[in-house]
């Protein structure tokens, strides 16, 4: 019941979109070799634009079977590392046709990749006419099912199962939220159980508290239950067991949340052996496929920056060395994922052999008083230190729009940090950390983050702390390529930098 998709869905769309797509491309193959059938006129146009469009069949330009093994090859691979698999990254129908599109893009750009290395003269005609054959079935294919699923709710023919949530406190809200979010339509909540005579008759999440829990049976009886989802807190065990064992006596289906999920571990998976269910938290961070994945999009997206902004690199070393003397790279050294300290590079934007306590005491009383910007002095709008005397002319300049942190790619290429992620602490920083504020060294620090696109020292330490745990326990390639997008603009604006 509380699979967002099932794994027989999964298992025929994993099969539509590989098979499917090899037949689009035969398909598309097809119609390119019979473009030359089309009006004159239609022919003058397409030939304006480069792409030739002969009548003669397998006329494409390259031969097709090495063009089917790499899409067999690619597709795969970039479907699931998109998440187009995983429901709860799809649990809207705007969000999966989202993931399938952006992976449909990404896969034909890395076919492009493969044929501009191998086969340059494959028709452009193919490629544009695959692109749009294979995004209309995986699209289509997938609205179809929504609208199925959507037509039969309507019309009551998918039968949907009752559901009983016993516990109205904040484990079982939450289990309502997350049904109505990831459950579609095959789900109906008839309400509450709880022994809290203030809650008897009030609603929560717009379902009524029906009764206390020794009433369940009549519950039962008067509304047709088929499954309950128990949400009791740690301190209710006794209770618990007995309610579950009056539930499965009543041939009711029973599914428990442990109230230790309220802590919110992301990678929590249930375990057992020898028939004793067990909880398993995990290892914090990203593990297995996922960590590779991150690792080949830090190394190829920071190798490309570095190439890229090569000219701008050289200009700016040349700038320091004549503002102001003392190097031009500035070492500093952060605290990395798990704890480990490592050496971080910036552009120096201070004055040689500066005294860092002013910046220690400036820090230690945003994290002690978890300041934001309406609590300071001066209506600033930033929680940066304003007129820093260290900071030299130059300086001012690069850190206003973050030029001082362009070296850091190269930590991203040494593997001590990543594209995307929360920024590094400092060591005088962690000294002042509640255990909770730790959690956001379960990442790999980032250049730049969920964080620095949406707040920059614009919101206080303790938020800027859940905006980085947030971003830890979603995070996935298709975010942090937004991320990335979306960091020229907010550096350049210079909003919240200081």
């Amino acid at each position: 019941m509380l699979r967002q998709f099932s794994v027989k869905r999964i298992v025929g769309f994993f099969l539509i979109d590989w098979f499917g797509s090899l037949v689009m491309l035969l398909y598309a193959a097809e119609m390119r070799a019979r473009l030359g059938q089309l009006p004159k006129s239609t022919v003058a146009f397409l030939g304006g634009l480069h792409i030739q469009v002969g009548g003669v069949q397998g006329e494409l330009g390259a031969p097709l079977w090495p063009i089917l093994i790499a899409v067999a090859i690619i597709w795969p691979v970039c479907f699931t590392s998109f998440s187009v698999y995983d429901g709860r990254k799809s649990g809207k129908v705007s969000l999966e046709l989202r993931n399938v599109f952006v992976a449909v893009c990404v896969s034909l750009a890395a076919l492009a990749g493969f044929l501009f290395l191998t086969y340059r003269e494959t028709s452009r005609g193919l490629f544009l006419l695959f692109f749009g054959l294979d995004a209309l079935l995986l699209l289509g294919g997938r609205l179809l099912l929504w609208a199925i699923r959507r037509i039969q709710g309507q019309r009551g023919n998918n039968h949907p199962r009752q559901v009983l949530i016993v516990g109205a406190g904040a484990v079982g809200w939450n289990a309502v939220q997350q049904l109505k979010k990831y459950a579609w339509i095959n789900l109906q909540i008839v309400g509450y159980l709880d022994d809290d005579r203030k809650k008897c008759g009030c609603e929560f999440e717009g379902f009524p508290v029906l009764g206390k829990l020794d009433q369940v049976a009549e519950v039962v009886q008067t509304h047709p239950v088929q499954e309950a989802i128990i949400a009791l807190p740690l301190a209710s065990y006794q209770v618990l067991v007995g309610i579950c064992e009056k539930l499965q006596s009543l041939s009711i289906r029973v599914h428990v949340i442990p109230d230790i999920f309220a802590l919110s571990f992301p990678n929590a998976a249930l375990d057992g052996f020898g028939g004793i269910p067990v909880i398993d938290l995990g290892q914090p961070g990203l593990q297995g496929m996922q960590r590779f994945e991150k690792r080949v999009f830090d190394v190829l997206t920071a190798g490309l920056i570095l190439v890229f902004i090569s000219p701008v690199l050289l200009a700016l070393a040349i700038l320091i060395k004549l503002d102001s003397p003392g190097p031009v790279i500035y070492r500093q050294t952060r605290i990395g994922e798990n704890g480990k300290p490592f050496v971080m590079f910036k552009f120096r934007s201070m004055r040689a052999d500066t005294d860092p306590s002013i910046h220690q005491a400036h820090v230690t009383r945003l994290i002690k008083e978890n300041l934001d910007p309406a609590q300071l002095e001066n209506g600033k709008s930033s929680l940066k230190m304003e007129n820093d005397p260290r900071i030299t002319r130059l300086g001012r300049f690069i850190r206003k729009t973050s030029l001082d942190e362009l070296p850091q790619f190269v930590n991203v290429i040494r593997g001590e940090m990543s594209v995307v992620g929360p920024r590094p602490s400092l060591p005088y920083e962690l000294e002042q950390y509640k255990d909770w504020h730790k959690r956001r060294l379960e990442a790999l620090p980032g250049v730049t983050g969920f964080w620095q696109v949406h707040a920059r020292n614009q919101v206080s330490f303790d938020e800027m702390v859940r905006m980085d745990l947030e971003y830890i326990q979603d995070q996935s390639l298709w975010r942090d390529l937004l991320i990335v997008l979306q960091t020229p603009w907010v550096a350049l604006s210079g909003r919240g930098a200081g």
